[in-house]
């Protein structure tokens, strides 16, 4: 699997590419078949960045927690309800599953261990994104979690590139 590419001054873009930039918040999902350059700051939350080259179709997800067992299958801030939603959009959109990709990005262990568990938050949340993607056959081809510091993420959905930075 590889590693993410460290965060360039103008994030592998073109100078004369000029990208609509869309801060992705948590709770969200972005799907996209026209470039875009998708912004969000990741402590233990997870994105999933999501690509099928053929039909140049793009998403990315941001979710908070892994899974809420209460609330029923519409809160996007949890992670077993925001993966199913992305893969719903983007193959809606017209990829098709067994073309997808996934880079896997955030899971910091800002918080430490919730009481009871093993496993932080962070560490939790980006379980639930491997779970998820291999449940639906989505190979993960990069992946950069854990760790104790946030990370900034730009995921262009052009290209399927993916950038971070610590912070």
């Amino acid at each position: 699997m590889a590693a993410l590419n460290p965060m360039p001054d103008r994030a592998g873009i073109e100078p004369s590419e000029k990208l609509r930039t869309v801060y992705l918040y948590p709770g969200q999902v972005v799907t996209a078949s026209q470039p875009l350059l998708v912004s969000t700051i990741l402590g233990s939350c997870i994105a999933v960045c999501l690509w099928d080259d053929t039909a140049r179709i793009a998403g990315i997800n941001h979710y908070l927690l892994p899974s809420d067992p209460l609330r029923g299958q519409s809160d996007l801030r949890y992670g077993n309800v925001a993966i199913d939603r992305l893969i719903a959009e983007i193959v809606s959109a017209g990829a098709m599953t067994q073309r997808i990709v996934a880079k896997i990005v955030g899971g910091a262990s800002i918080l430490g261990s919730s009481p009871g568990s093993r496993q932080s938050i962070g560490d939790q949340n980006a379980a639930v994104a491997r779970q998820a993607l291999q449940k639906h056959g989505i190979a993960v081809t990069a992946e950069q979690t854990g760790g104790l510091r946030g990370r900034k993420l730009l995921f262009h959905t052009g290209t399927g590139c993916a950038f971070t930075k610590e912070i």
